[in-house]
Parts: structure tokens; C-alpha cells; sequence
């Protein structure tokens, strides 16, 4: 039988072991798997030839075979790879003129994509979601349905709740957030986050700003290392006075954040006749699913308490969390392209 001393170590191993396993499963933060899609008629007054282009991850190929409107058929297929990305090339020929309910049904479990179509009216691109395991794509230029508020608010809420819950990145920030400070300063620090990254979500959906990914997602994972140094800086006396330093950069990298939510909003497309309320509730779906999360953390630091070895759980996850946030920016940096930057 264990003694005591040995029992316990054995169960601050354990979660240590635990811990790191889930930082293991969060070294890619990517959250949503989105297209774009692409429609184009023939070339040279080649009405009945179409070209139906797909650029998706990689990861969801799981195959190439989709089903093309009655009366066509697929004349060429190419395949090209961009980095984490696939590019997929249909050209099909139809012996019949388009019906007004023609639609390419696609294999790929995606969250959602952007239709750009030679075929509409608006050169607008068209906001397409998934339907159980498929998605469709309408041929006709009038076939776009629009999003009713309900199912606006339905699918933007919950779409801001799992950003939030499998963007390891932006949970890993919050984490830090939680283990610099407790209490009235804790929620001080986390309402600040919460005004950084609400401003700039609306005014880079609004274009009132415009800031390419890429230095961005640096930016987020250079912001984890430093809260994961400034709350472990801190470890000796969590609930002392929060520093106006820790405010200043809680809220700059709110404002980083924001930049971030706003490229995952644009990756899932808006609605057009319902933008607003999908940008409100997409945001509200974020803030629910933060607050759920810091609930989970704090009932999780009840139970630790009980073991008394809050400090050392504490200490080995910002030090994980640090080491994910270096990861995360040598990814990023090394697959940095500067030609993002025009």
C-alpha cells in the first residue's frame, strides 16, 4: 500500500502528465475548417462548360467524388497542394441548360464557405453552411435562401461558443489570464480583455480597419508567452494588487485577439440580409464560452485545493503554456510569408 507522501505525488504527476497531454492535443489552434468555392462558365461562348474550383485544408479531403447536376458530366479533375491547403479543379460539360435548383453536392465536413460564382447577378460572394456532413452548391444565380433571425442568432452564437472552446490559443491567453489573478481583479482584467477584442472584431468587420492574418496570429501567440511570464513573475502572491503594466498589455492584446475573431468570422462567412446580428451574436457566443470555460477553471481549483497542491498545477501549467506559446510563434514565424503583409 502507497503511503500518504508517495500518494500524493503519484496524483500531482498524474495531472502534470495530464496537463501536458492536453497541450500536446492543442499544438495546432486552428478552429474552423473553411472554403472557398469558385464558379466560372466556359470560356470562348462555351455556355454549357463549367468550372467548379475548391480550396479547403487539406486534413477534410477525405475524397474527391461529388455529384454533379443531372445531364453533366465530368470532363477533368486536377489536384494541387498549398501548404496545409488542397485545391481542387472540376471542369464538367452539361447537355442541358442549368435548371433554376441545379447544385454540386460535395463530400467535406467544412464549417462554412464563400461561393464566388460567375453565374450570379451580385459579384458578392454567397455565405454557404454545412447540412449534416455535406456541402451544397447552388448553380443557380438566384438560388441563395436568405438566413432567418433565428437561425442567424442560432448559428452565430454557437459558432462563437466553439471558437472560443477550440481555439487553443485564445484559451490558453484566458488561462493565463486566470492564473494572474483571482476575484474582483481577475474579473477586472477579463472585462478589459473582453472591450480590447469587442472593438476591434467590429471594426475590422466593418473595414474600419484591415490588418493581414498572418502577423496577427504571431502577435496572438507572442501575447501567450508574455501573460504566461507575467502571471508566473507573479506565482509567489496571486492575489496582490494587479499591475497597471498587466492592464496595459491585457488590453493591447484584446485588441490583437479581436483581429483574430474577426479572420475566423470572415472564414465562416456573414449573411447578408442579417451581418449585424450575426456579428453580435457571434461576439456573445464568444463572451458565453469564455464564461463557461473560467467556470470550469474555477471549480477545477476547488478541487486542487482539497490536495493542497494548487501552487505546483498552477506553476507547471503557465510553464506549458508558455512553452505552447513559443511553439506556437516558431510555427507561425516559420511559415510567415511577408508577401501577406501587402
Amino acid at each position: 500500500m502507497l503511503t500518504k507522501p508517495v500518494s500524493r505525488l503519484f496524483i500531482k504527476l498524474s495531472f502534470i502528465s495530464l496537463l501536458l497531454a492536453l497541450q500536446l492535443n492543442m499544438a495546432h489552434a486552428d478552429v474552423f475548417s473553411s472554403a472557398d468555392f469558385r464558379i466560372t462558365q466556359g470560356e470562348h461562348g462555351e455556355t454549357n462548360k463549367y468550372t467548379f474550383i475548391a480550396q479547403l485544408p487539406s486534413e477534410v479531403v477525405s475524397s474527391t467524388e461529388i455529384i454533379l447536376p443531372n445531364d453533366c458530366q465530368l470532363e477533368q479533375f486536377k489536384r494541387q497542394s498549398l501548404a496545409k491547403k488542397s485545391q481542387l479543379s472540376y471542369q464538367f460539360i452539361c447537355t442541358k441548360l442549368l435548371s433554376s435548383d441545379a447544385e454540386i453536392v460535395t463530400p467535406w465536413y467544412i464549417d462554412g464557405a464563400k461561393l464566388y460564382s460567375s453565374l450570379a447577378a451580385s459579384k458578392e460572394p454567397i455565405t454557404l453552411k454545412r447540412s449534416l456532413n455535406t456541402v451544397v452548391i447552388p448553380l443557380s444565380s438566384d438560388k441563395q435562401v436568405p438566413l432567418t433571425k433565428l437561425q442567424t442568432v442560432q448559428r452565430y452564437l454557437w459558432q462563437g461558443m466553439l471558437h472560443i472552446w477550440f481555439g487553443w490559443d485564445h484559451l490558453a491567453f484566458v488561462l493565463c489570464l486566470c492564473l494572474l489573478a483571482s476575484g474582483p481583479r481577475l474579473f477586472g482584467l477579463i472585462t478589459t480583455f473582453t472591450l480590447g477584442h469587442s472593438i476591434t472584431l467590429a471594426l475590422a468587420h466593418y473595414q474600419v480597419v484591415s490588418v493581414p492574418i498572418a502577423p496577427v496570429e504571431v502577435l496572438i501567440a507572442f501575447s501567450i508567452m508574455l501573460m504566461a511570464r507575467e502571471a508566473l513573475v507573479r506565482s509567489s502572491n496571486i492575489d496582490s494588487k494587479v499591475s497597471t503594466s498587466s492592464i496595459l498589455i491585457v488590453t493591447l492584446f484584446g485588441l490583437i485577439h479581436g483581429l483574430g475573431f474577426a479572420s475566423a468570422l470572415s472564414e465562416l462567412g456573414m449573411p447578408t440580409n442579417q451581418a449585424g446580428l450575426a456579428l453580435l451574436f457571434f461576439n456573445l457566443g464568444v463572451e458565453v464560452g469564455q464564461v463557461i470555460f473560467i467556470a470550469v477553471l474555477i471549480v477545477l481549483a476547488k478541487k486542487f485545493a482539497v490536495f493542497n497542491f494548487s501552487q505546483i498545477v498552477r506553476t507547471a501549467s503557465l510553464y506549458l503554456v508558455g512553452i505552447l506559446g513559443v511553439f506556437w510563434a516558431v510555427e507561425r514565424l516559420v511559415g510567415f510569408n511577408f508577401g501577406q503583409l501587402a
